[in-house]
């Protein structure tokens, strides 16, 4: 909610002329606000750009007011979902009801999730981010079965709350560790032949400053940026070089 209506399709436009002149070899997903989604959507749907929303409700269609449903995502091409991003976690209560909104996700579309999830300050210095990330997976996937997942692309993004708007960025190493720990713990709730590798993004504070230390780093399947692309140049450079 950092940009009103007027800016973010602003900031689609600048995102989407730029791509038209050079592609990017990563795959690149932007995230509106449910009011510019469709608008949006619109801006880039003959460049690379992927539209994806930032939260879904926990239930099909039906009568909850303020809600979104996956219907409504699947019919503004939205491929993409976030669940579970920290500042839900924080605000709203989503620790609540992300099991509900992953199993809605993949029981009732086609559309990717990308669940969010990450140790608080404390929770690390307590040396408990292997304990708190394993609890947060299964507790998300507790009423997802083996056979929901088979050929599904699932996405994690590990997002450290502590290194979210504080400028701070995990050391590689622990970055490393955590994703290959998410993996592992992945691995083994869902094994079957047909089960897709878990792609685990990394996000916490990432800017044109520091992404480059993560850029050769096997466990780091991308990036989920969050200030740095509310400016076109510094997004654009991330995605260019990544």
């Amino acid at each position: 909610m950092n940009l009103d209506y007027k800016n973010s399709l602003i900031l689609a436009e600048k995102i989407s002329k730029i791509l038209a002149f050079k592609k990017s070899r990563n795959e690149i997903i932007i995230f509106p606000d449910f009011s510019s989604l469709l608008s949006i959507s619109q801006i880039v749907k003959k460049s690379q750009i992927n539209i994806g929303a930032q939260d879904v409700a926990a239930f099909p269609l039906g009568a909850y007011t303020g809600e979104i449903s996956t219907e409504t995502l699947k019919q503004i091409n939205c491929k993409y979902i976030l669940i579970g991003h920290s500042e839900r976690r924080q605000y709203f209560g989503d620790n609540n009801f992300v099991a509900d909104k992953l199993e809605n996700v993949i029981k009732n579309s086609k559309i990717t999730p990308i669940l969010c999830i990450g140790e608080s300050l404390v929770e690390r210095k307590k040396g408990e981010t292997f304990k708190v990330l394993s609890k947060q997976l299964s507790d998300a996937f507790s009423k997802i079965k083996l056979e929901n997942i088979v050929n599904r692309k699932i996405i994690i993004a590990y997002e450290p709350v502590w290194a979210i708007g504080t400028g701070l960025v995990a050391e590689v190493n622990d970055i490393i560790l955590a994703h290959r720990e998410i993996k592992k713990c992945f691995s083994k709730m869902f094994k079957g032949d047909k089960v897709r590798e878990v792609q685990v993004l990394y996000g916490g504070s990432v800017n044109v400053n520091n992404f480059l230390d993560l850029e050769n780093l096997k466990e780091v399947d991308g990036l989920l940026i969050g200030g740095a692309s509310l400016k076109a140049g510094d997004f654009l450079d991330i995605a260019f070089n990544f």
